[in-house]
């Protein structure tokens, strides 16, 4: 799994190319009902992103692995790509082109669906009718800008 994208500029939203599973948390075995993989999130305008895997739902039986927050170098034309290889052995994350974080899992081994998305940060935790102050500070218009979406299949 691989995106190409520009992060965005300004505080108080994030960014996140993930994989999900339709049936997490209906069960407890990940294998079966899926693990939530976040092959990056950006949660700060300073090039610091995190690889994170989630599984058993989100309520009291949540387990949670992540590479910590990393900071990435800029690109001359400041896009970046974020991939994923995900095996019966695990999970190893890239960004343009290097590894950064790998993880045995626990591994799903049912179909999940991609999501590309954005959230505006200040709307969770109760204060579901205002913002974050950090949002009140971002000067818009701002963007995050997809390049390309891929999936490759494995030949094996």
């Amino acid at each position: 799994y691989e995106i190409k994208c520009k992060l965005q500029e300004q505080p108080g939203w994030w960014s996140a190319f993930w994989l999900q599973s339709p049936v997490i948390g209906a069960g407890l075995d990940p294998a079966r009902y899926g693990v939530e993989i976040d092959i990056m999130e950006n949660f700060t305008r300073d090039n610091r992103i995190s690889h994170n895997i989630h599984w058993n739902g989100y309520g009291k039986n949540l387990q949670s692995k992540g590479s910590g927050i990393m900071t990435i170098e800029e690109t001359s034309d400041r896009f970046h790509t974020f991939g994923l290889h995900w095996s019966k052995e695990g999970y190893v994350f890239y960004v343009d082109g290097k590894e950064t974080w790998r993880t045995d899992g626990p591994v799903s081994d049912t179909e999940q669906f991609i999501l590309v998305s954005t959230e505006c940060q200040g709307y969770r935790q109760g204060n579901r009718d205002k913002p974050s102050d950090e949002l009140k500070k971002a000067v818009l218009p701002d963007a995050f800008i997809v390049d390309f979406v891929r999936v490759y299949d494995e030949v094996e």
